[in-house]
């Protein structure tokens, strides 16, 4: 009896085994040769694994306390506290700015925040403490990921890696999206000798040597939220596709040397906010309820199903990245261009059609009729193809679009049936890549009016002790400023040039040491700086001098006392109409490369697309495991 029941138990396992592995089968899309795995845009979900060796990743809180925005802390701490709820301590790493914790006095203030009050907004600064939070730095990071991260993950897991940082284009060529870490180093013994490390970045290349020496049989699924984000598919998609040599009669391509038959194995795969070389939206100091907005905000409250900035509960929360990230795109009317790595694979087979296929005077007539039908699709002509999987892709794009068309309606023809000239005539020209956000400089003749006529007069009244409300905290902050203008007459601290005041401000209010800070001093301080232009001019328009007087108009222009205090909130005032052009574009090439590739059946290509899409839609793991 004993022998017959272990073999009817075995006998069990197996049929268990079996009907288990086709209900995930059921849950999974057509294999490589219908086009790829699942759609974002279909209602099944895969069964969430039960990631005893999965690793979940924050990273954010980089550049200096001038530019670690709020926001930032806001997206980092909820990601954070949701994930600690959801998954065991050991599989959940946070990096943000100084590496400030609640229950160690922090040594740093790493956040900018900006308050409003009374129309003006007031700088302040604050640690950001997070729950076993360490610091975003080059050093820290890459030791994690070495010694901790990577080895949970080596026998098959999968790493979730949410950044939210700041991001840029490296200024060396080759050019890649980098990440900027957290950049200020004490240097000094007594802890007083801060300075910026420019060096603390993390670029495309070095993060996937460090990913690929140590991934083994893992996998990195990854969401960024930041500017020039785009550049971070190519961790593991390369940039350019290669055309197949048999699409060729005559002369073949140099192009054509990289191509494979075989797509390899495909271990990195996520969502951007944007592409290479654009900037992306939020990452504002003062988020406001109503008005914050872009990938930012929209992915991580998607994922987890709560407000970043009350916590309020809004929803059940996503199973993967790839469910919040479509979710987010219904509502992001911003300046993001979000994508997927599929979709900078389709972008790369877009670009070889249009830049090496269309061109060439020896391609294959077979070939040469399918680059034909993928000129037109870009036009807006439907794709031959009946696959399920790109069919059903087609579709969530067409819901993208009507989402587009909602916060656009003026253009809402130009979406929907614009060829592509005419959408690229409304696009207008590439401005190419903008490093950082340059401040604009007064006009020197204008500057002088400060500088030479009206400082010399403030500068007495306020060493007098004359001016009006001017407290002493105040005072002390408005001599240093002009005092540093004095000594070199290069530096531009002219009222109203906030960016360049800032530094001075963090510094001389004492916000930046927490153990140190006199908040009545800083809160005096900040206060001033935010209306110093303001008070300044109107002091010198009601001047006894003449000439204080007249510098004063030329300087601020004419007096227009019944107009509303506008402290510039954050977020978008308006639809971005010429990023929603882009994204239809996008969507049109993406379909018709996918068109073209299922035409001459490069299984090469659509074996890596399948494979990326998969990788994208991997659930999270269950809670508690």
């Amino acid at each position: 009896m004993c022998i017959s029941f272990n073999l009817l138990r075995l006998h069990w396992k197996r049929l268990s085994l079996m009907l288990s592995v086709a209900f995930l089968a059921s849950c999974s899309s057509p294999g490589p040769g219908a086009g790829g795995a699942g759609s974002v845009g279909t209602n099944a979900r895969a069964v969430a694994p039960r990631g005893e060796h999965d690793a979940f990743v924050v990273l954010s809180g980089g550049g200096t306390p001038l530019s670690n925005n709020y926001s930032q802390y806001l997206q980092a701490r909820a990601l954070n506290d949701w994930l600690r709820e959801r998954y065991p301590a050991q599989a959940v790493w946070t990096f943000f700015g100084a590496g400030n914790r609640p229950e160690v006095a922090p040594v740093f203030a790493d956040t900018r925040k900006q308050n409003k009050e009374s129309g003006l907004l007031v700088e302040s600064w604050l640690p950001g403490p997070l729950t076993e939070n360490r610091p975003a730095t080059r050093e820290e990071i890459l030791k994690a990921l070495r010694e901790e991260i990577l080895p949970r993950v080596a026998k098959g897991g999968t790493l979730f890696l949410f950044v939210g940082d700041h991001g840029e284009l490296s200024r060396t060529e080759p050019r890649e999206s980098i990440i900027t870490l957290w950049q200020m180093e004490n240097r000094g013994a007594a802890g007083g000798n801060w300075r910026t490390n420019p060096a603390q970045v993390l670029g495309v290349t070095e993060l996937r040597s460090a990913l690929e020496a140590g991934l083994g049989r893992g996998r990195v699924v990854f969401c960024f939220t930041c500017c020039h984000s785009g550049g971070f598919h190519f961790l593991g998609q390369p940039r350019n596709a290669a055309p197949n040599p048999s699409w060729f009669t005559g002369f073949v391509p140099a192009a054509a040397a990289d191509w494979s038959a075989e797509p390899g194995r495909v271990t990195m795969a996520g969502f951007t906010a944007t592409t290479e070389d654009s900037l992306a939206a939020g990452c504002a100091p003062d988020p406001d309820p109503d008005r914050w907005a872009g990938s930012e905000r929209f992915i991580p409250e998607a994922l987890i199903g709560r407000d970043l900035m009350s916590g309020e509960r809004k929803g059940e929360g996503l199973g993967s990245f790839a469910e919040a990230f479509e979710q987010a795109m219904f509502v992001n009317r911003t300046i993001d261009k979000p994508h997927s790595t599929a979709e900078a694979l389709l972008d790369a087979y877009a670009t070889l059609i249009e830049t090496v296929l269309a061109p060439s005077e020896a391609l294959a007539p077979a070939i040469r009729a399918q680059v034909e039908r993928y000129l037109r699709g870009v036009d807006g002509a439907e794709p031959v193809s009946t696959d399920p999987t790109l069919q059903a892709q087609r579709r969530l794009y067409a819901r993208f679009v009507d989402a587009l068309v909602s916060q656009n309606p003026l253009s809402e023809s130009l979406l929907r049936t614009g060829t592509r000239a005419q959408l690229e005539a409304a696009i207008g020209p590439v401005t190419g890549n903008a490093q950082g956000r340059s401040r604009r400089r007064m006009n020197e003749e204008v500057r002088r009016q400060w500088t030479d006529v009206i400082r010399p007069v403030w500068k007495a009244a306020v060493d007098a002790g004359t001016v009006p409300g001017l407290g002493a905290a105040a005072r002390e902050f408005e001599l240093h400023l002009i005092t540093l203008e004095e000594m070199s007459p290069r530096r531009d601290l002219t009222p109203g040039n906030r960016d360049a005041v800032r530094n001075e401000l963090f510094w001389k209010s004492s916000y930046a040491l927490p153990a140190l800070t006199d908040a009545a001093k800083a809160v005096e301080m900040a206060r001033w700086e935010a209306a110093r232009r303001t008070s300044i001019l109107a002091w010198a328009r009601a001047s006894e001098s003449e000439a204080v007087r007249e510098a004063a108009e030329k300087w601020g222009g004419p007096v227009r006392p019944d107009a509303p205090a506008n402290p510039g909130f954050s977020g978008p005032p308006r639809a971005a109409r010429k990023e929603a052009l882009q994204r239809a574009l996008a969507y049109r090439r993406a379909i018709a490369a996918w068109d073209f590739l299922l035409a001459v059946d490069e299984k090469g290509a659509l074996a890596r697309l399948a494979a990326l899409r998969q990788l994208e839609r991997t659930p999270l793991p269950r809670p508690g495991l």
